[in-house]
């Protein structure tokens, strides 16, 4: 049998509002840490403790934003997990690649073709590597426009199970 599997992980992209929530939590951070410097007298030798607590949450905190997704092909179906600070996975996306309604490099598409929209999943990667691509199928029953950025045998691999849909760039 001709099995086919392939998978590639690309690092999340850093949006202006996850740099916000960042500075945020880094802000309060520092407001706690000042707050316990202040009041050590009062908290004695629990002020230690709790320097080390702010110190490990913020941490803990700030290292959830390092994302990554990793796109897996097994015989024309694709899988997209978010993996969150290599300790957390969710399932973001699963389709197979002969449902795909169309898929084609994200700088080609004619604007305002009157196609269906849908929620958009952005799942494309941090680094310029190529070019991003745009899958739009239905997921769970609703219209979704998927944004990735595949390398070439991921588009092969997919392109197999429906080449008349499946545009490569």
């Amino acid at each position: 049998m001709d099995d086919s599997f392939h998978e590639l992980i690309v690092k999340a992209r850093m949006t202006s509002n996850d740099r916000l929530k960042m500075a945020g939590l880094v802000l309060l951070g520092l407001v706690l840490l000042f707050l316990v410097i202040l009041f050590g007298g009062y908290l004695g030798s629990l002020s230690v403790l709790a320097l080390a607590g702010i110190g490990y949450g913020l941490f803990y905190l700030l290292r959830g934003f390092a994302r990554e997704y990793e796109y897996t092909v097994t015989n024309g179906d694709l899988d997209i997990d978010l993996i969150i600070a290599q300790r957390k996975r969710r399932r973001v996306f699963s389709g197979a690649a002969r449902t795909f309604d169309s898929m084609e490099p994200l700088d080609k598409q004619p604007a305002g073709t009157g196609e269906k929209t849908g929620t958009v999943i952005d799942c494309r990667s941090s680094h310029s590597r190529g070019v991003d691509y745009k899958i739009r199928t239905d997921y769970k029953g609703k219209p979704v426009i998927v944004l990735l950025s595949p390398d070439e045998k991921i588009l092969n691999q997919l392109r197999k199970y429906n080449p008349g849909r499946i545009r490569l760039g």
